[in-house]
């Protein structure tokens, strides 16, 4: 008998405070999609416990197991060596310092690793299935736990010398003070991610002035995600509604210095906060963009939103997975 056909390859996105899989067959047809809580900061045993039983969980609910896996994609914050799978550093997963993920996994589970920058792997996806297809200058903001960047130059992604190209969320806002160490607060992440957003609403609930945030979720900050924010703003509460928009022209702000440096046919706006408030998100980044960048580059730009949404991660990097798969065993 012949070998069996591994028929499937495993996105995974590793979120700030969740970890999505997805199993997609070879024509990259979704088959199945798991999400479990995540902590990046309960060690190293606890993330993999949780990774592998993400792993089996979403092999078993496919009436799969290993031996069906070509490869295993994964999309995780921070800078990365896709050519060893090490990343260098991400804020998310606290022992993630010149980590070895590809190597580690695929000890456990005897099958092909890759691992890239999630937000290179989403804006890859949106151009192989998403809004960016067809586009070949396009910056990627993914808005999640931070803010995450990619940048497609030419029709291919552009990592820069060491991987970290891209990284719109680690630029500035302000000018800081070279004597003052306090620099990252004035960062684009910093001031426009969810975390930054979450401590302003914190604000907001001791002051009073968002009682239908109160209402569902009391004085605990750490329930403060975009769903609880999106469903809030419905309900009435105008003071979040208005801090999302500020935040929001100011990272539209931000991105035209991108635009004036690059002059991209497209901005591409994805991640959870998109997902949970595109409506309200979307037409004030383009207000900052409009104010700020140059005129004839506003002519040629388009600014839309994330058409993968939630599955950008994992239909992105279980594409380059599989290419590069394909690649090895030329």
């Amino acid at each position: 008998m012949g070998r069996k056909k591994k028929k499937f390859i495993l996105g995974i996105d590793l979120g700030g405070t969740k970890i999505l899989m997805g199993l997609f067959n070879r024509e990259f047809g979704l088959k199945k999609t798991v999400k479990l809580e995540m902590d990046g900061n309960r060690g190293e045993k606890f993330f993999f416990n949780r990774l592998i039983d993400g792993i089996e969980e979403v092999l078993e609910e496919t009436g799969s197991d290993l031996s069906d896996l070509a490869t295993i994609g994964i999309g995780c914050p921070g800078i990365i060596d896709i050519y060893t799978g090490t990343v260098k550093v991400s804020s998310n997963v606290s022992f993630f310092k010149n980590y070895p993920l590809a190597e580690k996994l695929k000890a456990k589970l005897r099958v092909p690793v890759f691992v890239e920058n999630d937000a290179n792997a989403a804006l890859f996806g949106e151009q192989q299935f998403g809004a960016a297809r067809g586009h070949r200058e396009v910056v990627g903001v993914f808005l999640g736990t931070g803010i995450g960047g990619a940048l497609i130059i030419n029709g291919h992604l552009y990592r820069g010398v060491s991987g970290g190209a891209g990284e719109i969320g680690q630029t500035f806002l302000s000018i800081p003070s070279l004597a003052d160490f306090e620099t990252t607060r004035l960062k684009v992440g910093a001031l426009v991610g969810r975390n930054a957003i979450a401590s302003e609403a914190g604000f907001l609930l001791l002051r009073q002035k968002c009682p239908h945030l109160l209402e569902e979720i009391g004085y605990n900050v750490k329930k403060i995600r975009s769903g609880a924010l999106s469903r809030a703003i419905r309900a009435g509460d105008t003071a979040l509604e208005n801090l999302i928009r500020s935040r929001s022209r100011w990272l539209g702000v931000a991105l035209a210095n991108v635009v004036n440096v690059l002059n991209p046919e497209l901005v591409l706006l994805g991640g959870g906060m998109m997902e949970a408030m595109g409506p309200i998100i979307l037409p004030e980044v383009r207000s900052g963009i409009e104010a700020c960048a140059l005129k004839p580059l506003l002519k040629v730009l388009k600014v839309v939103p994330s058409r993968l949404k939630d599955n950008a991660v994992i239909s992105g990097v279980s594409k380059m997975a599989y290419e590069i798969l394909k690649k090895t065993k030329r």
